[in-house]
């Protein structure tokens, strides 16, 4: 069974973006040293980021990207003084209302939601970002994503048997409908009696029909992705990032588009893509 949700002719461009990677390897994941794991990461990101104040100047939409897991750091739980509240304060809707309020003009925010499609969440915004511009709801809209690893995190993924390093990482986007940084934007779903398994057919059916000069792979190093990529990574210069800064769950489609940009000596087109746990797959093509 598929589902396929493409935007062949819409395209979008960044106005401004913020990411932080992780720079230090530790034991089972990469970090970003300076988080503390036992205080918000909202007020963490804000600072290290340097993004605030976040002003809205027009009709806003406000996406947030959870990742494979709830994390209990991201909230931040140190203070909760009972069960209830640490169960409150995991939970993604808590962590998008502590992002809320960070925003200047809120009589501006027009729509907000939270965007859980596992490791290909971050593609599946951009899909719903240039829906909610096509319809007519707002005149931007924000991303924003960060991922904090716990021992829980890493506690999944051992009992899971997902043989993949985490990371943390943030990333902070604002994309409107004028300019043609991203275009040609694919959502899939595809079942699978295995949640973990990725098929090489649907991998291809994210291929455009016209050259690009890089493919940002998924990457996650497992040898049943890696097999599955290989005709993308056969169709331009691959690029792969989780080697280095970790894999960063949600955002990570996200985050590495903000590692491309960054990138001087990367031009051109590049096609990034995504995949996810449960079936979800997805690619947009930026022109750098």
């Amino acid at each position: 069974m598929h589902c396929n949700h493409e935007r062949t002719s819409t395209k979008m461009q960044i106005t401004q973006q913020y990411h932080i990677k992780a720079t230090e390897k530790r034991e089972g994941y990469f970090a970003i040293p300076e988080l503390d794991r036992h205080k918000s990461s909202v007020q963490q990101f804000i600072a290290l980021s340097g993004i605030a104040p976040i002003k809205l100047t027009q009709a806003t939409a406000f996406l947030y990207v959870d990742g494979f897991t709830t994390s209990q750091a991201e909230a931040g739980i140190g203070n909760a003084p009972n069960k209830f509240q640490v169960a409150l304060k995991t939970g993604s809707s808590y962590i998008a209302h502590e992002w809320v309020n960070q925003f200047e003009n809120k009589h501006y925010l027009k729509h907000v939601n939270i965007i859980t499609s596992t490791c290909a969440a971050g593609i599946q915004a951009v899909w719903e970002a240039q829906r909610l511009l096509d319809s007519g709801v707002c005149r931007e809209v924000i991303i924003i994503g960060g991922e904090r690893i716990t021992e829980g995190t890493l506690r999944l993924f051992k009992e899971l048997r997902i043989p993949v390093i985490c990371g943390d990482g943030f990333v902070f986007l604002r994309l409107v409908d004028k300019g043609a940084q991203i275009h040609d934007i694919k959502w899939k779903y595809a079942y699978n009696e295995n949640p973990f398994a990725f098929t090489k057919d649907t991998l291809n059916s994210l291929l455009p029909f016209y050259p690009v000069g890089y493919v940002k792979l998924h990457g996650t190093g497992s040898e049943a992705n890696t097999e599955a990529e290989a005709d993308l990574a056969e169709f331009a210069t691959p690029l792969s990032y989780k080697q280095d800064i970790g894999h960063t769950q949600g955002i990570s489609s996200l985050l590495e588009t903000c590692i491309v940009l960054a990138d001087d000596s990367i031009e051109g087109k590049v096609l990034i893509t995504a995949n996810g746990l449960g079936g979800f797959y997805g690619a947009f093509t930026l022109n750098k």
